[in-house]
């Protein structure tokens, strides 16, 4: 995976820009929310994202569980919680946020 991928499923999943003001951009020029625009998006929905890198396999794992509980990466993914990995912090933040709304998108339908 990479950026423009997890960018790619986050317009998949209905983000768009013009719904945050923080934005950084990919190397073909599209936006997308920055790291802090990702967290706000995460707490606005009463949840804490976790972005930890794993030297062992040099990759970065984005976890995210409701406010105050313990956040475990083993935990069943469902629309409050879920776990991915990226090459790089943003890549996974931006494909975490991607999984979420696709998730609410599915328990709305």
């Amino acid at each position: 995976m990479n950026l423009t991928y997890a960018v790619d499923r986050l317009y998949d999943a209905g983000w768009q820009p013009w719904s945050e003001s923080d934005l950084e951009r990919t190397e073909d020029g599209r936006p997308f929310p920055s790291m802090l625009a990702i967290q706000r998006e995460f707490g606005r929905g009463g949840l804490e994202l976790s972005i930890k890198h794993n030297l062992m396999f040099n990759c970065y794992r984005a976890t995210w569980a409701p406010v105050g509980e313990v956040i475990d990466p083993g935990t069943a993914a469902d629309d409050r919680h879920g776990t991915v990995v990226g090459s790089s912090a943003t890549e996974a933040a931006v494909y975490a946020l991607a999984q979420l709304r696709s998730a609410k998108m599915l328990t709305n339908a």
